[in-house]
């Protein structure tokens, strides 16, 4: 036998034993991982909050809506004559629109009250035919 890798194995070949005897392994690592010191290499910096970002990144967003958004945003852009203008359109479509919400809700009450006097007739019309039944058998 040669000599093996191992200085042991050197060694023992060197006294004239068998090398094949003397095969020793290394032992079985038992400790994988430990925590020491390290939360307080971690605190020596201080543990910082990460900073919020200013915008919102646009990568991996849909590259159409994204290229719209920004039409839109430079279409928003405006002088303040215009935008005096745009304020006054906006306050009368809003009067526009209370006023038919308005109308549809005075409309769809007296819808209501319509009904109410309807149910009240056909149930007065049933009480009169029930009454005039009674009246027949008795006489």
């Amino acid at each position: 036998f040669g000599s093996s890798g191992t200085p042991r194995a050197r060694a023992a070949g060197a006294r004239g034993q068998a090398a094949h005897f003397v095969h020793f392994s290394a032992m079985a690592k038992s400790k994988n991982h430990t925590g020491h010191n390290q939360s307080y290499k971690n605190h020596r910096n201080g543990i910082k909050k990460t900073r919020r970002p200013r915008k919102m990144s646009m990568s991996g967003m849909n590259c159409k809506f994204v290229r719209n958004q920004a039409f839109a945003k430079r279409g928003m852009k405006c002088t303040p004559e215009e935008k005096e203008e745009r304020l006054k359109a906006q306050k009368e479509a809003q009067k526009k629109m209370e006023e038919k919400k308005a109308t549809e809700k005075a409309q769809r009450l007296k819808e209501l009250e319509e009904m109410k006097e309807a149910e009240k007739l056909k149930a007065a019309n049933k009480q009169a035919k029930k009454d005039a039944q009674a009246a027949s058998k008795k006489a």
